[in-house]
């Protein structure tokens, strides 16, 4: 039977609605299909999609219009509708419309920064049309011209880990000094019909930060699992697992994958289905997880190919997942590798909307929950596109009938303030 107790205590508070009855277990329907790419530049998301099924424009001509550097709005519109057009009109080659977007994030030069939380919600706002930060605006937006503006007011997620996370380096290391596993609970690549590890069992046993307070067998066990480019401390420490650390119920756990999630995102799992099965080992408690992101992607696959793990998980929280990928992948490209022209890392690859990753991971069930799962996503996402619907990336199936909660922000909190201006970082 599903367990509430962590859902009430992490999701309500989140959304701000009053948590509903438990309902009888329902099936999600499937996925509604996206629209096939349109000639007219009306969604940049279709838009991306057509890119990447046809086009021939020079990539140098595009390339050279936009300026080296962009310090004001009407720069910055003069630079992005020529990109979006030729996206849309298919007459830029899919292949090169990497390149011509990190160009343009590496010109924006910030005018400003953020000085509160209340002046960050309210550019975040502007930056997507509307001028109270609790409203939600229409579905129709143009996401590269909204995430360059926001980097244009200064948002950088290097920023808002460093100011918001209060982790520190021995909180954020992926080389702890964890118990070893009891010689009768082993479970490194002994359990028939799961996946072999490929990483040697002490460095996924490192990965893990298990605060001083754990209590090992009073509390249930929960395992914090990061999105691409961060750590569990980052991602968590200042926020869930600071409410959690203070219930009677929860002991949270952050997991800090080398090299922030931006590897092999097969390999990333392997963390997650390492620690979950940890954790149950030397607590004797089934632990919950909740992810952010990649976090929920690699989540899944380990659900998938480790088929013992789902069976000792109670609860799945998932925050801005991307169960699809995203059309907007390219986006996460500009601030990995800078002397690369495309700058894209194989976990960013492997999110790419429909990407062989995601394929192989959504086949024969893949794209239904596994365990008890809350999905929690905006409209609004800059990172992960689309949302909408039953075609949102975050969007679970439950084809095995196990209880699934989608939640839409501007849809479940329509009229209150979780329902307005919420990016990928700020649904977390």
């Amino acid at each position: 039977m599903r367990s509430y107790t962590l859902l009430a205590a992490v999701v309500a508070p989140l959304v701000h609605a009053v948590p509903a009855p438990k309902p009888a277990p329902v099936a999600a329907p499937a996925p509604a299909p996206l629209p096939m790419p349109q000639v007219v530049v009306t969604n940049p998301i279709t838009g991306l999609l057509g890119s990447l099924l046809q086009g021939s424009l020079s990539l140098g001509s595009l390339s050279s219009a936009v300026p080296a550097v962009i310090s004001d709005t009407a720069q910055l519109v003069d630079s992005t509708v020529p990109v979006l057009e030729a996206i849309a009109n298919g007459t830029l080659l899919g292949t090169d419309t990497p390149a011509v977007v990190q160009k343009l994030f590496q010109a924006v030069q910030p005018t400003s920064t953020p000085t509160s939380i209340q002046d960050a919600m309210t550019k975040a706002a502007g930056a997507f049309g509307v001028s109270n930060a609790n409203s939600a605006p229409a579905p129709e937006q143009n996401i590269l011209e909204n995430v360059l503006t926001l980097v244009l007011e200064g948002f950088t997620s290097s920023d808002i880990q460093a100011v918001l996370s209060g982790a520190s380096p021995f909180t954020n290391t992926a080389t702890n000094v964890n118990r070893p596993v009891p010689l009768l609970k082993t479970f490194y690549n002994t359990v028939f019909g799961n996946a072999p590890f490929s990483v040697p069992e002490a460095q996924l046993r490192a990965a893990m930060y298990i605060p001083p307070g754990f209590t090992w067998r009073k509390k249930q066990p929960v395992l914090m699992s990061p999105g691409t480019g961060a750590t569990g401390s980052v991602n968590f420490q200042s926020n869930i697992g600071k409410l959690l650390a203070q219930e009677n119920f929860a002991d949270p756990v952050y997991l800090n994958i080398p090299n922030a999630l931006l590897s092999d995102a097969q390999i990333n799992a392997e963390y997650v289905a390492y620690a979950l099965q940890y954790l149950y080992a030397l607590t004797s408690k089934k632990p919950a997880i909740v992810t952010w992101s990649q976090g929920s992607l690699d989540a899944q696959w380990a659900f998938k190919y480790w088929p013992s793990v789902p069976k000792i998980v109670t609860d799945h929280i998932a925050i801005s997942p991307d169960y699809h990928g995203t059309v907007l992948a390219y986006i996460l490209c500009p601030g990995f590798a800078l002397g690369n022209s495309i700058a894209c890392v194989p976990s960013v690859i492997q999110q790419e909307y429909n990407s062989q990753f995601v394929t192989k991971l959504r086949s024969n069930g893949g794209d239904s929950a596994y365990v008890p799962t809350t999905t929690v996503y905006s409209l609004l996402d800059e990172i992960v596109q689309p949302q909408v619907g039953t075609a949102a990336s975050g969007f679970l199936n439950d084809a095995r009938n196990i209880g699934v909660s989608n939640t839409f922000l501007q849809g479940a909190c329509l009229g209150q303030p979780a329902g307005g201006v919420y990016l990928h970082e700020g649904v977390l």
